[in-house]
């Protein structure tokens, strides 16, 4: 019986993942932006650029991200620096960020806060390592792209860190086989091929992976509860919208990815919404520490005010790789090669606390403090909103860590 039930749900996901299609997002955001910011008089400007996906799949981190950047501008001008910061819009598409990034280099950029998606990095990185151009990614976490000695940065840990998280929050949560289904996107596949490893060392099963450009998938045996894990962007709401009122995909427990943790295109989808409600859909995310609250609760609340809505961390993550940035360029000073500025800009994370807590790297570049905060959708009919659940700690050392869940809806 239970094969019969879990070939059911598979079935039913693949349906559902084939009807609602995988197009971007019909919402158009605003065009492409060039944003010039002049500070405290004395010396040369630095100049910082910025690929934000301010339209398609990734919009909502890029509108929450460009406001973050506006208030690290402001707050560094205070303390007298002058600083000139050039936006770009990547429309979450690789091609796209690819022109964005071309148009910076002509403009003599060297430093860039971005872009997104781990499939934007992946086109965009020979031209910067040819170019010399540094980047810094706040929400790429493909651990294909953890490269040692390369011009890409990322300040969110890499997806095999944030599989480990989802994996343990699901065995915590009493859940024995999970039923995985994934954007066909490099950063979201590195993310299921982090956690079933380690689901399944805690003893659990994972079926095999629905893509959305996938076409079968076989039915298999599993051994307790079921849950759906699912990497996916803004087309989530979509497939929500799709999968609601099917008794197979409201009757299981879904788990979400970082790229959709408090987006906004979720919780202003009325049917969505409610399906997601009924999943619990735990979204995991870099962490906040209570301890550094005095540094991003003023900004935290001044971004909400702004919004309308709490700002996700990988705005606080562009906020701090935008200070740590411009420290860099300073320390390596003008004429600095890209070698120069890639071990400024290592020193300068190194010795950094931010908002988002210490931003030391690892061997390749990436955050190596893997902690996260699991934020699910709350409310009914009358409004929804984005509200915390749960909390994975990483362990000592690569050791295992601890999944909380916390009081949630």
């Amino acid at each position: 019986m239970k094969r019969i039930v879990f070939a059911a749900l598979s079935l039913t996901l693949l349906i559902l993942v084939f009807g609602a299609g995988c197009s971007d997002s019909d919402d158009e955001g605003p065009s492409v932006t060039d944003e010039a910011t002049s500070g405290a008089d004395g010396g040369a400007p630095v100049t910082v650029g910025a690929l934000l996906p301010l339209s398609g799949d990734l919009a909502s981190y890029g509108e929450t991200s460009q406001a973050a950047l506006d208030e690290a501008v402001a707050a560094l001008q205070a303390e007298g620096k002058r600083v000139t910061l050039s936006v770009k819009d990547t429309e979450t598409e690789p091609a796209t960020a690819l022109e964005a990034l071309t148009a910076l280099h002509e403009a003599g950029v060297k430093l860039v806060i971005g872009p997104y998606a781990s499939s934007q990095v992946r086109a965009v990185k020979e031209f910067a390592d040819q170019n010399g151009i540094v980047l810094i990614s706040p929400l790429s976490t493909s651990t294909a792209l953890a490269v040692p000695d390369d011009n890409i940065y990322r300040f969110t840990p890499d997806d095999q860190q944030e599989g480990v998280a989802v994996a343990n929050l699901a065995w915590a949560d009493g859940i024995r086989t999970i039923v995985p289904i994934s954007r066909d996107d490099e950063g979201n596949k590195g993310l299921q091929s982090s956690m079933k490893p380690v689901f399944e060392a805690l003893g659990g099963t994972v079926a095999p992976l629905i893509t959305y450009s996938t076409d079968a998938i076989a039915g298999a045996s599993g051994n307790g509860p079921v849950a759906v894990y699912l990497t996916a962007f803004g087309e989530v709401t979509k497939l929500f919208g799709a999968a609601a009122g099917t008794p197979e995909l409201e009757s299981v427990k879904w788990y979400g990815s970082d790229s959709v943790a408090l987006s906004k295109g979720l919780i202003e989808d009325e049917t969505a919404a409610a399906f997601a409600v009924k999943a619990d859909y735990p979204n995991p995310i870099l962490g906040l520490r209570n301890a550094d609250e005095p540094a991003w609760g003023p900004v935290s609340e001044r971004l909400s005010e702004r919004l309308g809505r709490t700002p996700d961390a990988f705005a606080l993550a562009a906020y701090d790789a935008l200070f740590v940035g411009v420290e860099a360029l300073t320390a390596a000073g003008e004429d600095a090669d890209a070698a120069a500025l890639g071990q400024a800009l290592t020193e300068a994370a190194n010795a950094h606390t931010g908002l988002t807590g210490p931003t030391e790297l690892n061997d390749a570049g990436d955050r190596s403090l893997g902690n996260y905060d699991f934020w699910a959708v709350c409310g009914d009919e009358s409004g929804y909103e984005w509200v915390r659940v749960a909390t994975y700690t990483a362990g000592v050392d690569g050791g295992a860590g601890e999944a909380r869940r916390e009081t949630g809806c």
